[in-house]
Parts: C-alpha cells; structure tokens; sequence
C-alpha cells in the first residue's frame, strides 16, 4: 500500500526539523547582531583612544630626552648634546603631529598650549647653549634652574593633562561598551529562551504524532515477543508506523493458529522427555551455562536429598552442597576431575559408588550450552572388583611360599651344589629362573595393590621433599636412558612445597611412570620430568616423545592388567599393574592422576597431590 508524501514520517520528521533549523538560524543571527555591536565598541577604544594614549605617553619620554640632551651640555660635552637635542625636537614634532591630527573638541586647546610652550622652551634654550660653549658652565646651570627648568616642567604636566583626558574618553567609551555588552546579554538570553521554548514545543508536537505511536509499538511487540500473542496494535494513523501495526496484527494472527497447532505436540514431547529421563534408574542432573539447575530426576533427588520444586531454577551452589558435583559441572573440561572412576555417596545407610558421565549441551557457534551429568551406581561392580581383588591376594599369599621354594631349588640346581649339570640342564634352569622372577614380580604387585585396596597400608604422615624423591628415583636409571640414547630433562619451577606422606611411595610413583616412557620412547626421543607448585599443590609431570597411547586406551589405562601392547616392545613379567598402584597411592594420599596422549607424538603423565596434604616449610 503505497502511504501519500504528505502523511509520510519523512515529511512530518523533514517538517520538524525544518521548523527548528528556522528557530536555531534566527536566534543565531540575532546574537550575531548583538555581539557585532560590542564589537564595534571595542574597536573604538582599541582603534581611536588607547593608540592616542600611548602617542602621548611616547612625547613625554621625547620631553625626557630633551632634558637628557641638555644635561649633556651642562656637562660640557656641548656637541654631543646638541645633536641628541635636534633629534629630540624632530621627533617631538613627529609626535605631536600625530596627536594633533587626532584631535577632538577637548583635547585641542591643550595641544595648543601643549605647542606655545614647548616654543617657549626651545627659546630658553638657545642662551643656555651659548653659555655652556663660551664654558661659563656655571652661570648655564644657574640658568637652567632659574629659566628652563620652569618651561620643562610645564611642558611635561601638559602633557600628562593630556593623559589624563584620553583616558576619561577611554573610560567614557568603556562605561558605552559595558552598557552594550549588558544589552546584547540580555538580549541574547532572551533570544535563547524563546528559541529553546520554540524548540520544546515542536519536540512535544514530534513526539506526540510520532515518538508516542513508536513506543507504543515497541511496547505491544516486546509483550507479545514474551508469549501474549493475543494482544493488538491500537495505531490508526495513516503513516508508515499505522501501516507497520495492521501488518503486525495480521502476523500475531497467524503465529496464534499456528501455536495452537503446535503446542499439544510440543507438550507431547515435553512429557515423553521427562518420563524417559525419571524412568532412568541412573542419577540425572542438566545445568544450563550459567550454572543453574535446570533438571534432576527422581534417582537423584533421593540420592542427594533433594526436592525437585526446591531446587529447579536456582543455581547449583544454593541446592548442592556437595563439592565434588560442583567441581565437575565447573570444569566438566580438566582431566583431573572428569577422570575420576566413582564417588562415594552413603543412601539409606549404606555406601554406594557412583561413576560420573559428563556431557556438554552444544550451543551455538560452538558454545556450551549447557552440562548433563549422569551418575552411573557401579556398587555392584565395586563389591565383585573387592571380592576379585581378596581373592587375588589370597591366592598370591598362597604363591609366595612355594614360588619361594621353586626359586631356591633353581639356584641350587643352577650353581651346581648336587652335582654337574650339562648345558640343556643349565638353558632349561635359566628359562625356569625368569619364569620365576616373572611369578615373583606378579605376586608382589598383587599383593601391594590388594593391601593399598583393602585400607591395610597406613598412610605415612612424614615431611617429603618432592624435589628429592623424584632425584632418588630417576638416580638408578641414568644409565639405561643413555644405553637407549634417550634424553632425559628435569626441571623444578620454584620452591615446592614440603608434603605430607611416605618418600618412598612417591619415588616409586615417579619411577615407574619415567620407567613406562623410557620403554615406549625410541632413541633419538625425550623425557621430561617437571614439578611445580599449584597454590598449595604439588603437580609432577612426565612427558614423553613416544609412541604415544591409543584413545582407546585412555579411560583404562589406570585399570588393573591393562597393558598397551606394541609389537616393537615386550616387558618380562609386567601384567598391567604398575599404573593402577601409583593410581591407588596418589589416591591414597587425596591427589589425582591423569594421562594425555597423541599417538605418534607422546604422552603426558601428570599426579597432584591436593593442599590438605601439604605444610608450607
């Protein structure tokens, strides 16, 4: 629908304007007025009276030189005085030249007598100058006081007289000027009242036929744009903003039939959602980005104590209290916390263990949009995993003694105390012999790791230097590292503080995770050991130019028996065991480990041990 120019918002804006640049161009001329009046008065006092002023100030210093240049003569230096006297008198003439030209009603008479007696004076002199050339200096000076001094002084009170009348006039001009100043303020001041009165009321006149209906608008759009698709736009004008409202009606029109379509669906869904999320029997809990609770099934709300209509909608430090959620929804991202295998929760007076699952709500362009955290209950698993893990022990304990035997009676036979022994004798006790250090090895591990699992070792509670414990442990492999051609960096950042723990344990830890990646590092590669101090926390770091570990590997690396297998690459008598001890010692000890790897490119193998363990030295 095409609007008429005349009932357009460009032509009632255009018209607005127009009317305000009128008002701004008249006040402005007006002003312009005023101040060229005050200019003009000031042009007379700078153009007319002050050059006057200081004309006449320039012939009083010509009187002065006169007086220099006869004081000359008195001293006897007649010539030199002479000279200094004609140049006095032509620029006294220059001078007075200049002012008379300039003359008015009430500075004539006093130029005129400004003249007679400065006439007088140069006929006075003319006998002093005889007498001071005939050198009868004293009788010149005699007359000097007696006849010139007299000419000299009237001549320069004249001439101040004359100062003193230019300066009535200047003040006569500047009391003129302040009284036009006093005028154009005024005048101005009422200019820009009116202008500024003018100028408010075409704004109300605007805002009343155009700002009012925009807003209006505005308004009726944001509640409608909340959900109200019943509202309508009341704007009859014939412009653009009246046109805008009848399109708009017609839109919320059809956006309400098509919500009534659609909302029965969208409920639908919404309710198989929900009954799929409660009927899970694994704990559920959803967060948007801004950390607040958005959704918890009935699993969780018993799990945690907590009601649904209590805690929907709050953020997740007002409803949950415990720490170990809060860190994971925070940093779903750090390896250290999604790492972990199961958290410890006590339902209905028993203790239950909940393997965490996070996942990240994709959003748009790439952000988060929000967390979803699933808590698997692995209790089950744990309890077979404990009742396996007696069982080994047992059966380990019940090995030491006869692998013992065995062992003794192979170093018997291979040292020869019962008799010679032929060479495939000897091969065969050599092969029974590694079978038995393998054996050994196996029962030793099982046995730590089933003693750390069952609570039966104590956790030290001795000061450990972590810069000595990592020396101690990487001493004895120096030599193997140079054997395979393989670097091998440490580095301390800073002063670490003092921890709390067993000093061996920690060695051990370091040794076998430098061990892991001198065996999967080739020559020509690298190991780096860092430590640093975290807050409070000690972080120890071991990083290889290795092979690297599959993905595949990552989430059961730390497992008991898990090994990565190379072709390259076989260890005698490890079973996948070394991993999971230093997993249960730094857990021992409340601190966490982690790996990252790329294949091909190395891996990183890192264990903190947290601030409660440690004491500042």
């Amino acid at each position: 629908m095409q609007i008429p120019f005349f009932n357009s918002l460009r032509f009632k804006i255009g018209v607005g304007y127009v009317v305000l640049v009128v008002i701004n161009i008249a006040a402005t001329s007006y002003a312009i007025y005023n101040f060229n009046r005050l200019t003009d008065a000031l042009n007379t006092i700078l153009t007319e009276n002050y050059p006057n002023v200081m004309i006449v100030e320039n012939m009083t210093r010509s009187v002065e030189r006169h007086e220099e240049a006869i004081s000359n003569i008195l001293n006897g230096d007649v010539n030199d005085g002479r000279v200094k006297l004609i140049e006095a008198k032509d620029e006294f003439y220059q001078i007075f030249q200049q002012v008379y030209d300039h003359r008015d009603t009430a500075t004539g008479p006093i130029l005129e007598n400004i003249r007679s007696t400065y006439e007088g004076y140069l006929l006075v002199i003319e006998p002093l100058e005889r007498q001071a050339r005939k050198g009868d200096l004293r009788e010149a000076k005699t007359y000097y006081y007696n006849t010139v001094r007299p000419f000299s002084q009237r001549l320069s009170d004249n001439c101040f007289w004359l100062i003193e009348e230019n300066q009535i006039q200047m003040q006569r001009v500047a009391r003129q000027t302040r009284s036009t100043s006093d005028e154009a303020i005024i005048a101005v001041l009422f200019a820009t009242f009116l202008a500024t009165g003018l100028s408010i009321l075409t704004i109300i006149q605007f805002t009343k036929r155009i700002i009012e209906p925009a807003e209006r608008l505005t308004e009726t759009v944001h509640r409608i744009g909340r959900g109200r698709l019943d509202l309508k736009l009341d704007i009859n004008t014939n412009d653009e903003v009246g046109e805008l409202s009848r399109e708009f009606n017609k839109m919320t029109e059809r956006l309400r039939k098509f919500e009534e379509m659609n909302i029965e669906n969208i409920l639908s869904e919404k309710k198989k959602s929900e009954t799929i999320v409660e009927s899970i029997s694994d704990a559920i809990m959803v967060c948007d980005s801004g950390g607040t609770l958005q959704l918890i099934n009935h699993s969780a709300e018993e799990l945690l104590q907590l009601s649904e209509q209590a805690v929907l909608g709050k953020p997740l430090g007002e409803c949950i209290a415990d720490e170990r959620l809060l860190n994971i929804f925070r940093k779903p991202d750090d390896p250290a916390i999604a790492g972990q295998p199961y958290l410890l929760f006590t339902y209905l007076g028993r203790p239950v263990y909940m393997r965490p699952r996070i996942s990240e709500i994709p959003g748009a362009h790439g952000s988060r949009a929000g967390v979803v955290l699933v808590l698997q209950d692995v209790t089950q698993f744990k309890e077979l995993d404990k009742m396996k893990s007696d069982f080994m022990a047992a059966v380990s304990h019940e090995f030491r003694t006869p692998l013992t035997s065995i062992n003794m009676g192979v170093d018997i036979l291979r040292q020869r105390l019962l008799g010679p022994i032929t060479d495939a004798q000897e091969e065969l006790l050599n092969a029974s012999k590694q079978d038995c250090e393998r054996l050994t090895k196996l029962v030793r591990e099982l046995l730590q790791l089933s003693k750390l699992e069952s609570g039966k070792i104590d956790r030290r509670e001795e000061q450990v230097d972590m810069r000595k414990a990592i020396e101690s442990a990487i001493e004895p492999l120096n030599l193997q590292f140079k054997n395979k051609g393989v670097a091998l960096e440490v580095e301390f950042a800073g002063q670490l503080p003092i921890l709390v723990g067993d000093e061996q344990q920690f060695s051990w830890i370091v040794s076998n995770l430098v061990n892991n990646a001198l065996r999967y590092t080739d020559a020509g590669g690298s190991v780096r050991i860092t430590a640093s101090s975290r807050g409070d926390d000690v972080v120890v770091r071991v990083r290889d130019t290795g092979r690297g570990i599959a993905p595949e590997y990552l989430s059961t690396i730390f497992d008991k028996f898990v090994q990565v297998k190379h072709s390259m690459s076989t260890t005698p008598g490890s079973v996948g065991l070394g991993l999971a001890i230093a997993k249960e010692i730094v857990e021992l000890y409340g601190g966490t480990i982690w790996v990252e790897s790329v294949v091909n490119e190395g891996s990183t193998f890192t264990f903190r041990l947290p601030a409660v363990h440690v004491e500042h030295a």
